[in-house]
């Protein structure tokens, strides 16, 4: 119980300290959005750095940031899952380790039970942990790559229609000049 609270406090400590450095960077993302606002007039950007930064310190506030509102609770809780995960693993393979650290004749029947129960815990503890990285890359990915097209306007001044008819294939292709 101690170390599942020293984990959480650990995770806290770097929540608190991942919060206020954020902070600089809504401070340059702004600086950006005025450039940007100078450069394109009329459209507001999002920084694509600032979105990956934000989704490695908490996976989904990338996705806040950008504006995908229903894919933070999605990110943020597969996270808080396989961290879960990672935590009750880790204390099943520590309780086990210990009990076949304490054991004196290996060879036993239950001594094999033991450390095979013990090497289950740490291959779910590693793979739930590889699991979690890969849940950081993808919504450091996701958050990056909507930044990136949160400019991007979809209008009717570019139409692509493909139809068939009669066995023939027909490509439309419109584009209106204003």
């Amino acid at each position: 119980m101690i170390k599942l609270l020293k984990s959480i406090l650990i995770y806290l400590i770097l929540l608190v300290s991942g919060v206020s450095s954020s902070y600089s960077f809504e401070q340059s993302d702004s600086l950006n959005t005025q450039k940007n606002q100078q450069v394109h007039n009329n459209y507001l950007s999002k920084s694509p750095s600032g979105a990956i930064y934000r989704s490695l310190i908490i996976p989904g506030w990338g996705q806040l940031y950008t504006g995908s509102y229903w894919k933070a609770p999605i990110f943020f809780a597969g996270a808080s899952t396989l961290t879960y995960f990672i935590i009750s693993n880790n204390s099943e393979y520590q309780k086990y380790s210990k009990e076949y650290n304490r054991l004196t004749d290996k060879t036993t029947i239950q001594a094999q039970i033991i450390r095979n129960k013990r090497e289950y815990y740490r291959d779910n503890r590693d793979l739930s942990a590889f699991y979690l990285l890969g849940v950081y890359v993808l919504a450091a990915v996701d958050a990056y790559v909507d930044a990136h097209l949160y400019d991007f306007t979809i209008d009717d001044n570019l139409s692509f229609n493909l139809s068939y008819s009669n066995n023939y294939l027909f490509l439309n292709l419109k584009y209106h000049i204003k």
